[in-house]
């Protein structure tokens, strides 16, 4: 990443707004975690009446995913969401201020072994992974373990809070890569880099093909076929969950997907899409529902979110 990215910006008016943000984050990261999660439970009352638009979103996106279960479970499910969103402002603040003992404390890795086999085949891998509430904390537990990583990601409109982010994520990786910058992450994979990306957003189909994804033609990013064809990397799913009984964080490394990529685009990314559902319905309430995930339909198909 460009070093400009990490020059810190300046304290002038145009910019208080951001730097007010990161203090709260910074004091927010010190909060002790018991505190710190029975306040996510006060604020989850709330989040539905102030982000009424995701809220209807993530209803229709249950609806049509889950049909088969009855509406009362499906409201479960969207309450845990919110829940999760929730909690995930404080595992935010976290993972961006709290010590390495701290984060520690939180939360385990299993399956390390499965990332090292893959980079002992002498070339860089691409893990994957969804967009999961508490997939920043999941992040920094690796990263306590595994700091050789750089993760692709939109950069911030702040330019205060865009600096604090990729400061605080370069101290426990080796960076960031935007997800606009796709030159810079087959270099660095090629470089035998371990680079994670989270494919499942629609960016419309110019950069996609629909495959299913609970059940519904979903518009799906071609770069995790894409990548691995032009760096033949290994790609090695990873995806961290909260249990709410232990309150703590366990991220999951999986092996190594076989037979990986293959010449056909299709079959590739309906198995991305096949290992991300399968980790989703172990933990529904923990995806990002509120994301339009399924705003591109195919040509002819009636808009999907009204």
């Amino acid at each position: 990443m460009p070093d400009e990215h990490l020059k810190r910006p300046p304290l002038t008016p145009g910019y208080w707004g951001g730097w007010l943000a990161v203090s709260i984050l910074w004091l927010v990261g010190k909060v002790p975690q018991g505190l710190g999660l029975a306040l996510s439970a006060a604020l989850a009352r709330v989040l539905p009446r102030l982000m009424k638009r995701r809220y209807t979103i993530a209803q229709r996106n249950l609806e049509r995913c889950f049909p088969d279960i009855e509406e009362a479970e499906r409201q479960a499910i969207l309450d845990d969401c919110f829940q999760s969103l929730a909690r995930g402002l404080f595992e935010i603040a976290w993972s961006w201020s709290a010590s390495d003992k701290a984060i520690l404390k939180m939360g385990d890795v299993e399956g390390l072994e499965h990332l090292l086999a893959a980079r002992e085949q002498g070339r860089g891998v691409l893990m994957i992974s969804a967009h999961i509430s508490c997939l920043e904390i999941g992040a920094r537990i690796l990263g306590c373990r595994f700091h050789e990583m750089k993760g692709m990601y939109r950069p911030l409109k702040s330019p205060v809070l865009e600096w604090y982010q990729t400061r605080a994520r370069s101290a426990y990786s080796q960076g960031m890569i935007s997800k606009r910058d796709m030159r810079s992450a087959i270099r660095y994979i090629r470089q035998e880099g371990v680079l994670w990306y989270a494919p499942d957003q629609d960016f419309g189909p110019n950069q996609s093909e629909f495959v299913p994804f609970f059940g519904i033609q979903t518009a799906t990013l071609l770069a995790s076929h894409r990548m691995p064809r032009m760096t033949k990397c290994p790609v090695v799913p990873m995806f961290p969950s909260y249990n709410a009984e232990t309150r703590r964080y366990s991220v999951k490394i999986l092996p190594a997907l076989t037979d990986f990529p293959s010449s056909d685009p299709l079959r590739d990314l309906s198995r991305v899409n096949e290992v991300m559902e399968a980790h989703v319905r172990q933990n529904p309430g923990q995806y990002w529902w509120i994301h339009r995930r399924f705003k591109s339909r195919p040509e002819g198909e009636a808009p999907f979110y009204d």
